[in-house]
């Protein structure tokens, strides 16, 4: 609904609702006043209408088994069936929103919210206004975070101890340019000398080549010695971890089909643990309701019958026959207290098994970690398994290749020794011997070259590394920034949603002018720190949100007072702007760009109409139900009266 036009009209169809057979009524952007004495159905379609929105299914009128509420809004048709069957009232359809929180606890502000039951019964604030903040969500993305940042840590760490390296490199590769430097003077000199000789520089050339190639066969013949070696080494150390690998393998015990299983039932628990913490609220509040009605004597909702004029009953007021507020049969009032005693029972039954399913889901968690890091750790071996066998092999096949390489260089050294020895006394010239010192010294020289070569290809190296140690800190900075931001979330919340109804009421007190009323504000009382692990707060303790009711003596002096003290009309101020505090600190507008006010003859008319006209500022769509001396308060040019005739006529 969020995402459309907020300036369309929406129209309403509801019946059998409450007390509504049937009606159709069509709401413009701003204020809509139902405009009626009670009893004409205002409630019941204010109620239909929070049905629809996404929140609590309301009362099927009592003599039908179906019921409908239906809304259109810029060319969308969203809608609640309502089926009674087996004593209950099943749900179908599409609502505006899944999210039935919001819409119960900060769009629908009827006598029945829980914001505005929270003031009048001194009940915990800031579980009202938190409630729809999902901490299983933050918890996932808490550990996501925190997993991340310790992957980037040991990457950053890995690489600063390849960097301690550098010094060293350096020192080597000047070490190196200078000793190539020498060794080109050297062979440079040398080369000069040998152009000086005349005798016989062709048959010594070819005695020096021989020499030159000799020791180059030689060499060469190490260096394959050597290679091979180095093979075989490698690929004994590679069957020995293939070895450990596959033992470790056979020792991991793992099951996906287990992990499924744990992940679905934590998905069934986390929905259960939510639903009971919902029935446990409302069940709550539905005892403490009634706990008042029963306990009043002269409530007008539980109206006594015909026999409560009896001696009886003056003389026991339980045993009073009365009509039931909710299905209107004649009770006794110990029937009714009975009923509550089997209500706070049940109460009891859903919080022991809340706190079972939260021990079980610990418990869950707790296997699901140790699980996934099996799995992965199984993965793992079995990925370097495959690549241990695939390097032993391309290791078996380099080692046959230079085997034969080998015999090759063996059989051309062979050559080269019987092609030497008989020029033994050309060998023995000081030409022959220089030819060869000069051989010598270009193999060194080109020793020197690979080795600078390679330690300038590590020194690169260690730039690139330095390059990704960079962005690795700034990627690491920026998931801390973030994981902060996730601890920090619900104490940003908790302090967002004080800030909105300390200023809010600031301004509601300025505009309503309640005589000595100086402040009515709420202290957020720290409580333990928010644990990740557990999905909530250590201990079960969370921050506490403390109501204050500042009042002002007729000399201008302030004191404290409690907020039992407050009017009927001044407690239901307050709750509303708790209402609207949340409504806002949720961002509800962008969800559901509507507010519904019911049940405020408490409120003085003109009190009413400042009222109004300051929630129309924050909600695109305000309906309120008023009585008719209520409604006449109310600016004209801004609002869109509806005279309430909804209810049936019997």
């Amino acid at each position: 609904m969020s995402q459309h036009n907020t300036e369309g009209r929406i129209s309403v169809y509801a019946e059998n609702i409450g007390g509504i057979s049937q009606c159709e009524v069509t709401f413009e952007p701003g204020i809509t006043v139902l405009r009626g004495r009670n009893a004409t159905g205002r409630t019941s379609l204010l109620n239909g209408l929070a049905g629809v929105l996404g929140g609590t299914a309301p009362v099927l009128k009592g003599d039908e088994q179906e019921g409908e509420v239906r809304l259109e809004f810029n060319g969308n048709t969203y809608n609640q069936h309502y089926t009674r069957k087996d004593g209950t009232v099943q749900t179908a359809g599409q609502p505006v929103t899944e999210r039935s929180d919001l819409v119960d606890l900060f769009v629908c502000l009827t006598a029945e919210n829980p914001a505005r039951r929270a003031i009048v019964q001194d009940g915990n604030l800031r579980d009202v206004i938190m409630r729809p903040v999902d901490t299983d969500s933050i918890q996932r993305r808490i550990e996501e975070l925190q997993n991340e940042r310790n992957r980037i840590g040991q990457r950053i760490r890995a690489i600063e101890n390849d960097l301690e390296q550098r010094t060293t490199l350096t020192s080597r590769k000047t070490t190196l340019e200078t000793q190539l430097e020498d060794s080109d003077q050297e062979i440079n000199e040398l080369r000069n000398q040998l152009e000086q000789f005349d005798a016989d520089p062709e048959e010594a050339e070819k005695v020096e080549q021989a020499l030159t190639s000799l020791e180059e066969r030689k060499q060469e013949l190490e260096s394959i010695t050597n290679r091979i070696r180095t093979q075989e080494d490698t690929r004994e150390a590679l069957r020995d971890e293939q070895s450990e690998l596959q033992t470790e393998l056979e020792s991991i015990e793992t099951s996906e089909e287990r992990l499924k299983r744990i992940q679905t039932r934590l998905s069934e628990l986390t929905s259960r643990e939510r639903s009971l913490a919902t029935t446990i609220n409302d069940l709550s509040a539905i005892v403490d309701f009634n706990e008042d009605l029963v306990s009043n004597a002269n409530s007008d909702v539980l109206r006594s019958g015909e026999a409560s004029e009896s001696p009886v009953s003056k003389l026991n007021p339980m045993s009073e026959t009365v009509e039931c507020w909710t299905c209107g049969t004649q009770v006794e009032r110990n029937q009714i207290a009975s009923q509550l005693d089997e209500l706070r029972d049940l109460v009891d039954e859903k919080r022991t098994e809340r706190t079972e399913v939260q021990t079980e889901i610990e418990d869950l968690r707790e296997s699901q970690q140790k699980l996934q890091e099996a799995i992965d750790r199984r993965d793992e071996i079995e990925q370097r398994l495959d690549e241990i066998s695939s390097e032993i092999a391309q290791r078996e096949q380099t080692l046959e290749s230079l085997r034969e390489e080998r015999e090759d260089v063996h059989q051309r050294l062979s050559e080269l020794e019987e092609f030497v020895s008989e020029r033994e006394a050309l060998q023995e010239s000081k030409l022959t011997e220089q030819y060869q010192q000069l051989s010598e010294l270009e193999y060194q020289r080109g020793q020197l070259e690979e080795e600078l070569s390679s330690v300038r290809e590590e020194l690169a190296e260690l730039d690139r590394l330095e390059n990704e140690r960079d962005q690795l800190q700034a990627q690491q900075d920026e998931v801390q920034e973030e994981l902060v931001s996730q601890r920090t979330q619900i104490r940003d919340l908790e302090e967002s949603a004080i800030t909105a109804f300390n200023d809010h009421m600031e301004e509601i007190l300025e505009i309503l002018r309640y005589k000595n009323i100086a402040r009515v504000w709420i202290e957020r009382k720290k409580g333990a720190e928010f644990n990740s692990s557990h999905g909530g707060y250590r201990g079960g303790s969370a921050t506490k949100f403390e109501l204050h009711i500042v009042r002002e003596t007729d000399e201008g002096h302030g004191y404290e007072d409690t907020a039992q003290s407050l009017s009927e009309s001044e407690r239901e101020v307050v709750g509303l702007v708790v209402a609207l505090a949340g409504y806002l600190v949720h961002d509800v507008h962008e969800v559901i760009p509507m507010m519904l006010l019911d049940s405020l003859e408490a409120i003085d008319a003109e009190r009413i109409a400042a009222l109004v006209d300051y929630f129309a500022d924050y909600a695109p769509y305000l309906v309120v139900a008023l009585l008719p001396e209520d409604a006449d308060t109310l600016s004209d040019d801004q609002t869109a009266v509806i005279s309430a005739s909804f209810a049936s006529k019997e």
